[in-house]
């Protein structure tokens, strides 16, 4: 009887601190999450550092700050200047799902190297089938890229919506049922049927040319803020417009050599 009753107290006593183990572990799992910045919070800090925005923090250092900003993102050199916010007005939903046709615009870059930290591209914009017009800039691949939000506030995309950012174009695929030209690249009107992963060699150069085109991008409204932030599922939304593409490298435009 008192060995019953010993191992009675006893098996209560293991539930017991078993218990207190397991609410112990929940009350610091519980602290550790909320400590923790969820995704919003991530990309959520203004240049003023308040920590209420939704885009992305400005870079640690003074240092830092300047430097970025005397990147220019879009510094024009020739042509129409039609690029900037060329994708703006369009319904981004739909563009999101890959359900509109045009414009589209075609990437070259014309001076380009790995040690270049500004190349020059070319835009061919098309506006159908046949009609085209073409611009060229500088685009600097440590530009930082920057929004206005609803208070006025001017924030800047951190590293981890930038990675983002290239993942999402990285990502595109051109349907099959859409008209491509495979792994060729030209100037148009169609796009390669993946058409930011370009075949090169070097993947310095590939990385370079991926952050040159999301400064493109961004400028063009081609991908915005909605693209890197997950909706209420918390899954980011399959980008599928594939109205941009890298067209290709002028050889003579190599820096590296």
């Amino acid at each position: 009887m008192k060995d019953t009753t010993r191992m009675a107290a006893a098996l209560a006593a293991a539930l017991s601190l078993s218990g207190q183990i397991a609410s112990a572990q929940e009350a610091t799992q519980s602290t550790q999450q909320a400590q923790q910045p969820g995704f919003f919070r991530q990309l959520g800090k203004s240049l003023k550092d308040a920590g209420g925005q939704m885009i992305g923090v400005k870079p640690t250092g003074a240092a830092a700050g300047q430097a970025n900003n005397h990147q220019p993102i879009y510094a024009p050199v020739s042509g129409a200047g039609k690029l900037p916010g060329l994708f703006k007005s369009d319904n981004h939903r739909l563009a999101q799902q890959g359900r509109l046709e045009w414009p589209r615009v075609a990437l070259t870059y014309l001076e380009w190297g790995t040690t270049l930290p500004c190349w020059t591209v070319e835009a061919r914009i098309w506006t159908s089938a046949t009609d085209s017009t073409t611009e060229t800039f500088r685009t600097c691949a440590d530009a930082a890229l920057t929004e206005t939000d609803d208070l006025g506030d001017t924030a800047e995309l951190n590293s981890a919506a930038l990675w983002k950012g290239r993942d999402t174009l990285m990502g595109v695929r051109v349907p099959a049922a859409k008209p491509n030209t495979g792994a060729s690249r030209s100037t148009g009107p169609n796009p390669a049927s993946q058409p930011f992963v370009v075949n090169v060699s070097r993947p310095s150069v590939s990385d370079k040319a991926v952050d040159v085109a999301l400064r493109v991008a961004w400028v063009a409204a081609f991908i915005q803020t909605a693209d890197l932030h997950p909706g209420a599922s918390g899954m980011l939304t399959p980008f599928k417009d594939s109205r941009m593409w890298i067209a290709g490298f002028k050889p003579e435009g190599n820096r590296d050599r």
